[in-house]
């Protein structure tokens, strides 16, 4: 059965987008919480996969700036052979399958935009079953996946306040990802 988070579940998570290194007793004084419910909240959360801990880096900062959406066509029996392989591929950030005119979108980070050519050619056709590509480089990025924030229940404005009170700086890249 699907865990449902609450307003308090939500109101961690919140914060800890906001700022995933923040103690739990940082949390629980913010939300007027004991550090325990906290705790065992956070731990209910990690055990049933709706939240996890890790780090997200700026790819940009790594050397690869260039990132690039790649729409490709394939050969419909062949699709979850495919995303698997494409997903092995360590520039490429992300796999999704889909509809609409491309079987799937990868999103691939580059070190330049020459660099595409040389990916598509070395690493995505010698795939069995690509049948097609077409590519987008991305121009300016506006928000990324780990930006994004669980929608508070009921009232947006008192998850994003019991942000606000720990950090009032902007979401920091890094600690937790809302799966």
């Amino acid at each position: 059965m699907a865990h449902i988070l609450d307003a308090v579940d939500r109101e961690i998570i919140a914060l800890l987008q906001n700022d995933g290194r923040a103690p739990n007793v940082e949390i629980a004084r913010v939300l007027g919480l004991a550090e325990g419910t906290v705790r065992k909240r956070l731990e209910k959360l990690l055990a049933d996969g709706i939240i996890r801990i890790m780090a997200v880096t700026d790819p940009a900062t790594l050397g690869l700036p260039a990132a690039i959406f790649i729409g490709i066509q394939t050969d419909l029996a062949q699709i979850g052979e495919i995303a698997q392989e494409l997903a092995a591929i360590p520039e490429v950030h992300s796999v999704n399958i889909v509809t609409g005119t491309y079987d799937v979108m990868i999103e691939a980070v580059l070190p330049s935009g020459e660099h595409l050519l040389s990916f598509l050619i070395d690493k995505v056709a010698p795939i069995p079953g690509v049948k097609r590509t077409e590519t987008s480089h991305v121009l300016q990025m506006v928000k990324r996946a780990c930006d994004w924030a669980v929608p508070a229940a009921g009232s947006a404005d008192h998850a994003s306040h019991a942000a606000s009170t720990l950090a009032p700086e902007p979401v920091v890249p890094g600690a937790i990802v809302v799966s």
